[in-house]
């Protein structure tokens, strides 16, 4: 007999996308993508089957060779900074204010989306006009949950990421920063605040995405602790009382 969660993502399913993996070399990825607008309400479920949200389509790991690709998430209100992260949140509480809007396209962000893609990830390929911005950023299947977090310097955009707001976690879609700024780490604080944020509006988790502990780009998330990751295909959560003390 189906359970719920099989009836579920069947209901979705739009179809599977083949690739090479971007997170670790000589790999090959499969990607399993649903029509969000279809999953609803039903989309806290689906953050603990895997699923992440990119624009109104969600996604997850369906790779039939690795199962590398755990999903990670913070219990807010257990959170203990280390020295770095306090000092990280100290500078950015001094530098930075931060605004909640609703996502919304404008020139400013998508030319530092493109330079943060430069800076951040060596992509010198990738446009950033409006219809693809829109589309990634700005697109929900989640009405008035989905909710852009703005970091401010002074009058200067420095940052700008998008979070979702669905049953009792937070979930975190993507932060982009001007490098200008990068020697305050925004997009720590952007998370340690996000963190923070959750535990103001008396949420329990915060669903940071994939984690792998082989891709050295993804060991930051494990350093915000405790917190727990879970194999896709399991049903038991595992607790990391202390995250890596190197890798970015």
């Amino acid at each position: 007999m189906s359970q719920p969660t099989d009836i579920l993502e069947h209901l979705i399913y739009l179809g599977d996308l083949t690739e090479p993996c971007p997170y670790l070399a000589d790999r090959v990825s499969t990607l399993r993508f649903g029509n969000g607008l279809l999953a609803g309400d039903r989309y806290r479920t689906l953050l603990d089957l895997g699923y992440r949200r990119n624009g109104v389509y969600v996604y997850r790991p369906a790779c039939r060779m690795c199962q590398e690709c755990k999903i990670l998430r913070v219990p807010v209100a257990g959170l203990r900074m280390n020295k770095d992260q306090r000092r990280v949140w100290r500078r950015g509480q001094e530098r930075f204010e931060v605004r909640l809007a609703v996502p919304q396209y404008t020139p400013e962000k998508a030319e530092m989306y493109e330079r943060y893609l430069r800076f951040q990830h060596g992509d010198t390929k990738t446009p950033v006009d409006e219809e693809r911005y829109t589309r990634f950023l700005v697109q929900t299947c989640l009405g008035g949950r989905t909710f852009e977090l703005q970091l401010w310097a002074g009058a200067t955009l420095a940052g700008a990421g998008i979070v979702d707001r669905v049953g009792d976690a937070l979930s975190t879609v993507y932060f982009y920063f001007d490098p200008a700024y990068a020697e305050y780490s925004p997009g720590t604080y952007s998370a340690l605040y996000e963190i923070d944020l959750a535990r103001r509006w008396e949420l329990t988790y915060y669903y940071f995405g994939y984690y792998i502990a082989g891709c050295a780009s993804m060991r930051y998330k494990a350093r915000f602790c405790p917190c727990e990751v879970k194999d896709l295909d399991s049903g038991h959560w595992r607790k990391i009382a202390r995250g890596p003390a190197t890798g970015q």
